[in-house]
């Protein structure tokens, strides 16, 4: 939970102040961890497929060289951003804890993007 903090110059006018800034940024961070966690489960799927070549479209797209290395480095990066978000919350960096929590998410959308326009 969080509490209510007094300003000082709002003390003596009666007016209390409550900030808000680290439980929005406990819900950004769970807001951006979650559809990344739900994609690793989705990658997960997709590089068992493509270690064991046993079918499926991830096959198909014949991932080689940058492409496919950027496919594998996805836990890689969601743990990166992870840790990163949760040193910014400690550092009092709320806002931008919850914008590297929302990385992986972004980054997955972009490389698919770029994967469908670029290749």
């Amino acid at each position: 939970m969080y509490s209510a903090t007094v300003d000082n110059d709002s003390a003596n006018s009666g007016e209390v102040r409550v900030d808000n800034d680290r439980v929005l940024g406990v819900y950004g961070i769970i807001l951006g961890a979650l559809p990344a966690l739900f994609i690793l489960v989705f990658w997960s799927m997709g590089a068992k497929l493509l270690i064991t070549d046993n079918g499926g479209y991830i096959n198909q797209l014949q991932l080689t060289g940058a492409w496919r290395w950027l496919y594998f480095s996805y836990p890689v990066v969601l743990l990166g951003s992870m840790l990163l978000a949760l040193g910014a919350f400690v550092l009092n960096r709320y806002k931008e804890a919850a914008g590297l929590a929302m990385l992986p998410f972004i980054g997955t959308v972009a490389y698919y993007l770029a994967l469908v326009q670029l290749r």
